[in-house]
């Protein structure tokens, strides 16, 4: 009997990545082998050579501050795919809508031994050894058996997939009415109990005492903090890689307050909190809070990327030991607060 499949990372890490000018391929010894096990069938070389092409075209899209945590999103669903269609002796060049919906069943409830307890790096580094030589990190897992938020993040595996393969489609020249990624289902959003003003309060203020990077911190403080008293849109909140949202957009009223500009030409006051976490933010990137802003850019990392998911995962621990029932029966919530409820929760 053949033995079951064990999941592996296949990318490197961001520091180590290198678009093109490879000498060998894949560059670590240890992927190479686990490669050459995979079943023939599932043609894994040309797969992951194909995914390679495909970051080194998208990279273009990046903006050097975001590149990578941008890496990491796509190459960590691109990994789970990848293994998946191995672990089904599939090529994932031939992966049809039927494939596809059985894959989205599994990344919904994947098997226990394909994850982790805590996120982990994929290889053990060596720093006196070129990345070739690194040694695949045997805990490593594509999943974490943590809750998390099954729906919203098949959504973003879906986005990932379809951009591969319109991709690959065009880099093939094969002609497709529409991508076999096209009917990919998510499951609908489901209904989620509201955060408390009580819990809220709990979350921001201990994430503000967690012993983490202070810039990457105060980014994520600024940004909850708006979910629960702007009324602006997640998207212009953020911008875009061609439209940054900017500091400039907020300024202070007659009466000191911090204030923000509707599309109405109406100003919205923004609360103590956000005054709290935007003067702390302000005063550590070397602007004076009481001077008008300069039209730098708002966030120069994704405040809702790795270090949220961090912090969330830090969060629920302590909420899970806390010694208030009133937290301790919020974890729940607590896993999957993300903008969105936050800002559900604060507003009708």
């Amino acid at each position: 009997m053949a033995s079951p499949f064990v999941p592996f990372p296949m990318f490197c890490p961001y520091a180590q990545w290198r678009p093109s000018g490879l000498g060998q391929f894949p560059e670590n010894v240890d992927v190479l082998t686990r490669l050459e096990a995979v079943d023939a069938v599932c043609r894994p070389f040309i797969s992951i050579w194909y995914c390679h092409r495909y970051l080194a075209w998208l990279a273009h899209s990046w903006r050097p501050e975001q590149a990578n945590e941008a890496y990491y999103f796509e190459t960590i669903h691109l990994e789970r795919l990848l293994n998946w269609s191995f672990s089904q002796g599939l090529s994932l060049l031939d992966l049809a809508s039927i494939h596809l919906h059985r894959y989205a069943v599994f990344f919904c409830n994947p098997q226990i031994d394909w994850c982790a307890p805590a996120a982990c790096s994929k290889f053990n580094a060596n720093p006196l050894q070129p990345y070739e030589n690194w040694q695949i990190n045997a805990e490593w897992r594509p999943f974490l058996s943590s809750p998390r938020d099954a729906s919203c993040q098949l959504g973003f595996a879906q986005v990932v997939i379809n951009k591969f393969f319109d991709f690959y489609y065009r880099d093939v020249s094969i002609t497709q009415a529409d991508s076999v990624l096209k009917g990919f289902w998510a499951q609908p959003s489901q209904s989620f109990d509201k955060l408390t003003a009580y819990e809220m309060d709990w979350y921001l203020s201990h994430l503000e005492k967690l012993p983490y990077g202070e810039k990457h911190k105060l980014i994520t403080l600024v940004y909850f903090s708006l979910a629960r008293s702007s009324r602006q849109s997640r998207r212009r909140l953020i911008g875009s890689s061609s439209s940054p949202a900017l500091l400039n957009q907020y300024s202070k009223n007659s009466d000191g307050e911090w204030v923000e500009m509707l599309s109405s030409g109406e100003s919205r006051v923004l609360g103590g909190q956000f005054a709290h976490f935007f003067g702390r933010y302000l005063k550590h990137i070397d602007l004076d809070p009481e001077k008008p802003l300069p039209p730098h850019m708002l966030f120069t990392t994704s405040p809702e990327g790795k270090f949220a998911r961090k912090c969330r995962s830090e969060l629920v621990k302590i909420a899970h030991d806390s010694e208030d029932p009133e937290i301790r029966e919020a974890v729940s919530k607590f896993q999957i607060l993300t903008f969105s409820t936050l800002r559900k929760s604060s507003f009708p």
